[in-house]
């Protein structure tokens, strides 16, 4: 029942599941794999014999816990105890130990089930071996584990685990190495590396050293020095330990030239003894590099699925997942270097006020058919966060909010200069193309990064503070921080203005029967032919000069388009408008300030004044932000629509619309090899249903009725018909006095809320 890794390889999988048969495979292949053993199947079929019956009938009455309270107190046969013992002490009096389960359908590309099960590191003893063996034996049963295996049709009975023993390495330096980079041009490599440890790089506790790294020659093309405020080590007495690391040594990469080429060589004969790209974990110590663990690159299954159970997230995930699907709405897989782009400058946000924030590749993640899905995680908080965080917020509330039509200005002149290589980039190459794109997109995410340092995080404390104020003057019950911004101009206002604006236009032309009684994608003909459009028509093409770039879903760009590209959008917002009651809006911030002004202390009233300045001007600069961003990604649609004109020509898409099923590393892979990808965009064109369904799926439902639970827009109530509007294509099925149900809202929507009389 024990097998010493020089003993197994791939053939053994079934009895010493997938971490095992991988081990033993490296080590047999004469990989520098730290000496351990393995606890096979056979091991824990012998030890739970007894409980199954027990054990199958928890599991299916969904007592997850008594199933694992079982097998974590199952008695360990005497021959199997002697024999484990035996070999432990085998690896050295006292030896320090990393324990990890070993699922037979682990670490294979085929069934990802890697994850699932647990380990446990800096493990020493006889009696903390045994706890740690029976923990993972019991994971086999843990909720994530057991729904993983009802979703794809495996049956409880029957199923095993085995047990790696591994001796541990104290190391200096640790990480992964992804042979092939899965963030972009598949033939480089990746390496993320921190100080001790490799659980503070895998585990996302740490923001590690991240190469990336050319094969032939071996050079290092980027590298990004993380912060790497923290490592974990092994300790006395602990099983590990976690100390800060000295600045001077976060400043300095944690590897040189001469380690990487080493675990680039690794890498090479790794992928090469496999024959498919790899996953590495590694470890030096004392100069020498070990290899922890290796597996195919895959993308692991989320917890959310299409059908079936999904396990309770934390509050913060769950909110953080919301947060995500409503942001970027089931985007295509050509949105995902722009999701990625900006979801990263919020994550380095994050990052700023001392929080160990994942990469925005690690939670937003797209496999081979289009499916993308969300893992999301928690940021954790390092020790540097009680300094840090003071300092983010110093800078961000120094800054000056009226600045931004300053600003604004400085901005405009940067599109200008993007967009006039994007109006000239039909005569560049295919390179050039790409590289302004990629520029394209970086002053996107720059924006973004900009918006939520000096406009969106000094909101969040300056309408707490009126809020408070306001609550002092005891004006709450009349007062809220929105009836502050009722007279601003602002991008949103002036846009629902205009709207309102063009609707009384329509209807003083006689227009209103062209957008009631037309569908939809016919309008714009119609209005051409109509007499008495030509008023209307102008007005149109002024609003469209100025409010243009406003776009649905616009931080997904390349499967949406703004009202300047598709008119037609315009037009069915302009449609439900006619429908409903148009609202004048009041101009009462004015006397709200006074209000609340008069019942306040004389002392606080100048505070009280310079707090709703701030968060007035930080109002309108949280909108123009937001707005330039639309227009910076009108002009990424322009250099992305030239790529895909150019692949269409080339015979390696049918249409151009095609280009939103590939993403974005296969667009410039196409470019360079020009093989048609019609088979890759229909695989993925089927499975465009699984898809949506995925990123919307927010895990089981904690009500027993067949309803939807949301949040409500503002307080009160109504008696109406409910109405779910998904998308920007249902806007039409709006009438006057229906509860709008929707999964998202953005900018785009504002005019539906003229006629909603509710909205959740």
């Amino acid at each position: 029942m024990i097998r010493w890794f020089k003993d197994v390889g791939s053939d053994h999988l079934a009895l010493v599941g997938g971490k095992g048969a991988n081990l033993g495979e490296c080590a047999t292949a004469g990989f520098p794999v730290p000496p351990g053993f393995i606890i096979d199947t056979s091991a824990y079929t012998t030890a739970t014999e007894s409980i199954q019956t027990e054990l199958i009938a928890a599991v299916d009455k969904q007592d997850i816990e008594q199933a694992q309270q079982l097998v974590r107190s199952v008695t360990i046969p005497a021959d199997l105890r002697v024999e484990v013992e035996q070999a432990y002490a085998a690896l050295g009096d006292g030896a320090r130990v990393a324990v990890r389960s070993s699922a037979t359908a682990e670490d294979l590309a085929e069934a990802s089930f890697a994850g699932q099960q647990d380990s446990y590191l800096g493990i020493t003893g006889v009696d903390a071996l045994w706890d740690a063996v029976r923990r993972c034996w019991a994971s086999l049963w843990n909720e994530r584990a057991v729904s993983y295996r009802r979703k794809h049709g495996v049956p409880s009975e029957g199923l095993a685990l085995a047990v790696v023993v591994q001796t541990m390495i104290s190391s200096d330096v640790s990480g992964v190495l992804f042979t092939r980079n899965p963030m972009a041009d598949n033939t480089d490599m990746m390496i993320s590396a921190a100080y001790g440890l490799g659980e503070s790089v895998v585990a996302a506790l740490v923001t590690p050293d991240t190469f990336t790294v050319t094969r032939e020659p071996v050079t290092v093309a980027s590298r990004t020095i993380g912060s790497k405020e923290t490592r974990i080590d092994m300790a006395d007495g602990a099983a590990t330990i976690t100390t800060p690391v000295p600045p001077e040594d976060q400043a300095l990469p944690c590897l040189d030239e001469q380690a990487i080429q080493q675990l680039v060589a690794l890498g090479q004969l790794v992928e090469e003894h496999y024959d498919a790209p790899q996953d590495i974990e590694w470890a030096f110590a004392d100069g020498e590099l070990y290899l922890l663990q290796a597996r195919p690159i895959t993308t692991v299954a989320d917890e959310a699925s299409v059908e079936g159970h999904s396990p309770a997230r934390s509050r913060v995930e769950r909110t953080l997942r919301d947060d995500l699907m409503e942001h970027y709405p089931a985007p295509y897989p050509l949105d995902l270097v722009a999701v990625h782009a900006l979801q990263e400058s919020i994550q380095d946000s994050m990052r700023m006020i001392g929080l160990n924030a994942p990469s925005a590749h690690e939670i937003i993640v797209g496999d081979d058919d289009g499916v993308i899905r969300i893992h999301a995680q928690a940021p954790r908080p390092d020790a540097a966060v009680v300094s840090r965080l003071p300092r983010t917020f110093v800078k961000g509330m120094r800054h000056d909010p009226t600045r931004w039509p300053a600003e604004e200005k400085e901005v405009q002149e940067d599109l200008a200069r993007l967009a006039r290589r994007a109006a000239a980039c039909g005569d560049a190459s295919d390179t050039e193309v790409v590289v302004l794109l990629e520029q394209i997109l970086a002053q996107a995410a720059q924006l973004m990064s900009d918006r939520f340092l000096y406009y969106l995080a000094p909101m969040t404390v300056l309408r707490s503070k009126a809020k408070a104020l306001i609550r002092l003057a005891r004006q709450s019950d009349h007062v809220s921080t929105e009836d502050l911004y009722e007279d601003l101009d602002y991008v949103t206002a002036n846009v629902l203005a205009g709207i309102r604006g063009l609707t009384a236009t329509a209807q003083e032309s006689g227009l209103a029967d062209v957008f009631t009684e037309t569908p939809p994608e016919q309008i714009e003909d119609a209005l051409q032919s109509a007499p008495d459009s030509a008023r209307f028509l102008a007005e149109v093409d002024a609003f469209l000069q100025r409010h243009g770039a406003r776009t649905a879903c616009m931080y997904v760009p390349f499967s949406h388009t703004s009202w300047r590209e598709t008119p037609q959008s315009l037009y069915e917002l302009i449609a439900v408008s006619l429908r409903g009651q148009q609202a004048s809006g009041s101009a009462v911030a004015g006397s709200a300030v006074a209000t609340v002004e008069k019942h306040l202390p004389r002392l606080l009233r100048g505070s009280w004044r310079t707090t709703v300045e701030k968060l007035r001007a930080s109002h309108v600069g949280r909108e123009g932000t937001l707005y330039a961003i639309e227009e910076v990604l009108v002009l990424a649609r322009t250099a992305m629509r030239e790529l895909a004109r150019r692949l269409v020509d080339r015979g390696v898409l049918e249409t151009a619309d095609d280009i939103r099923y590939l993403y974005f590393h296969e667009v410039t892979d196409a470019l360079r090899d020009g093989v048609p990808r019609g088979e890759v965009v229909e695989r993925r064109r089927r499975q465009r249903g699984t898809a949506e369904a995925v990123w919307w799926d927010r895990g089981e439902s904690t009500s027993d009725v067949d309803a939807i639970t949301g949040v409500p827009g503002s307080p009160g109530q109504v008696v109406g018909t409910a109405r779910i509007i998904r998308t920007p294509a249902d806007f039409g099925r709006l009438q006057p006095g229906d509860i709008l149900v929707c999964p998202f809202t953005d900018p785009t929507w504002t005019p539906l809320f003229d006629v909603a009389s509710a909205v959740v």
